[in-house]
Order: structure tokens, then sequence, then C-alpha cells
């Protein structure tokens, strides 16, 4: 198994799965999702998988390639942005997701690669869901599809700003140690 952070190897255990009515009510509470039917939810919980990471451990590496949509089902995942301007390098973490939070977007495209990276912060619970079964639900039901969209849109606006902050403050302390 590949190392994914932490010093430790990877050992993703299937999560206790929920049950559909389990996994449909955490979905509802999902940003991406907010808006569509219990019909609808009931659809995508159909085609999502469950699993369990550790402290520490990345359920995303910034530039692996991805398929799959990862949402915060339980606990806490730190998104991760390497910078490299030589000679320097610099970790930036965005932002802290929680329950209810869904990352790595770009899966929703082909071809896709994680642009940040997601750090366990303690046990967490990640949903995925393949892009070729979300599409497939698209093709099914447009309605699911614009509504998703429109969602991702706004938080997509706002990891942008926490992005932007966050590199702001890591170029005012460049520019306070003469760097």
């Amino acid at each position: 198994m590949k190392d994914r952070g932490g010093g430790m190897e990877r050992q993703r255990r299937q999560a206790k799965v929920d049950t559909k009515e389990q996994l449909v009510k955490a979905l509802r509470g999902i940003d991406i999702f907010a808006g569509l039917s219990s019909y609808d939810l009931e659809q995508i919980a159909g085609i999502c998988s469950q699993r369990i990471y550790h402290a520490g451990e990345l359920c995303a590496i910034q530039g692996e390639a991805t398929d799959e949509l990862h949402i915060v089902n339980a606990g806490k995942v730190a998104i991760e942005l390497r910078i490299e301007v030589a000679p320097y390098t610099q970790t930036l973490r965005i932002t802290t997701l929680t329950g209810g939070n869904a990352f790595a977007y770009c899966s929703l495209k082909e071809p896709c690669e994680f642009i940040a990276s997601g750090r366990c912060l303690g046990e967490a619970q990640i949903i995925s869901i393949k892009r070729s079964d979300l599409q497939r639900i698209f093709g099914e039901s447009p309605s699911i599809e614009r509504v998703m969209m429109k969602n991702l849109a706004t938080v997509i606006c706002l990891r942008l700003k926490d992005s932007m902050t966050q590199l702001l403050c890591l170029v005012a302390e460049m520019i306070k140690q003469g760097k």
C-alpha cells in the first residue's frame, strides 16, 4: 500500500455501513445537496460508498488523479495546499471541513487530480461517489445536476475566498521576513 501521510501505511477500512435511511439523512445535510428532494437523495445514496480514515491520514493527495467526489460524514478534514516557489516550499491549511462538507469537486470532470490534500484530524468517515455513477444520475435526472452545480458554485466561491485569505497571510509573512 502507498504511504498516505502521517508516517503510517494507509489502512482504509470499510465503514460501518449506514442504512439507506441514515445515508439519506446524512446527505440531506451536505452543502452541495441542499434543495434536493428525498427521492433525489435516495438515488444518490444508492451510489455512495463509505470509508474510515485515521488521524493524520491523507484522504486526498494534491496532484493525485481521482474519479470520486468526497464528503465528510463525520470527523474533521484539513484542506492543505502545498505551494512551491523555488527555493521556498510552504503548506497552507486553507480550511478545516467537518460533517456536511464535500470536497474533491474536480472529480466531476475529466481528467481530474486533487488540487489540494485532505488530512484527517482524528478519525473521519468519508462518503465517496464515483464520477461515472453521478453522471449516470445526472443523465437520468438533469434537475439534480442543476441544483448540485448551483450549490457547487457557491461552495467553490467560499473556498476560493478562504484560499485567497491564506495566501495573503503567507505573502505578508514572507514580506516581513524579507523573502
